[in-house]
């Protein structure tokens, strides 16, 4: 398994404090909240969600995993497709809402929800079904990570195939996110070039989030030894597919 706690790390939260302390001390719930949104990013999630149905059914994945999924939203996703479901996320409230769905719907057979760190495979990889799991980094997941491409390159331990939406280096874009985090009542700290082409913002509880260029994407993959298979895009981002490199021994295939 990869990522797992150890030296320089606090339950799963990088030394320097990372993101995901944000998300599981309840910037989640800001950051995901309807309410909050922009008619602009209903429009990308839509897209995300068509976009799994896609690749999911071109390549016939029989389970879906969300990584980061607060409060379960590709679930619906996976009923349409008819594959099992695994959500994983830090943030305890989030996950005790899809548990509870998950049990109203009955849909405890086939989908689980699991509080933990995406980070530490070992919270989540045992949930995983089936031989072929599509692995989903939803709403710009990846632009919230420290080294996104070393997490992509071990995701390869746990499937060879993933869907990732990411926000575009756009300066339209940069402004949609910058008034979405302001009416999260986000303070910004700190607004920059990323490290991958596009802008980064940092803010209050440890907020991280990046945006990336069409370079910049291209060179992470390239990095994480992943190929792309599958682009849509719109104004906002993209979601694309991706082919991790390889699967160690005794992972699934």
């Amino acid at each position: 398994m990869f990522l797992k706690t150890g030296a320089g790390t606090v339950e799963g939260v990088p030394a320097d404090g990372g993101s995901e302390h944000f998300y599981r001390e309840g910037g989640a719930r800001r950051i995901m909240s309807v309410a909050n949104f922009p008619d602009e990013i209903l429009s990308f999630l839509q897209m995300e969600g068509l976009t799994v149905l896609d690749v999911a059914s071109r390549h016939r994945c029989d389970s879906l995993v969300e990584l980061g999924c607060y409060d379960g939203r590709a679930l619906e996703v996976a009923k349409v497709a008819n594959m099992s479901y695994v959500g994983v996320d830090v943030n305890s409230v989030a996950i005790g809402s899809l548990s509870r769905r998950i049990a109203y719907e009955g849909l405890g057979e086939w989908a689980r929800a699991v509080l933990g760190s995406i980070r530490v495979s070992e919270d989540w990889v045992p949930e995983v079904r089936g031989e072929r799991p599509l692995l989903l980094l939803p709403f710009n997941l990846i632009g919230n990570l420290d080294e996104p491409a070393k997490f992509l390159a071990e995701l390869g331990g746990v499937g060879r195939l993933g869907v990732i939406s990411f926000f575009n280096d756009d300066a339209w874009t940069t402004e949609v996110r910058r008034a979405y985090y302001t009416a999260c009542g986000i303070a910004i700290h700190e607004e920059g070039p990323g490290t991958h082409g596009g802008t980064l913002f940092r803010g209050d509880g440890g907020f991280r989030s990046q945006s990336f260029s069409v370079r910049g994407m291209q060179r992470l993959l390239e990095a994480a030894g992943a190929t792309l298979v599958h682009e849509t895009s719109n104004r906002l981002g993209c979601c694309i597919a991706v082919r991790f490199s390889s699967v160690p021994s005794g992972a699934r295939a």
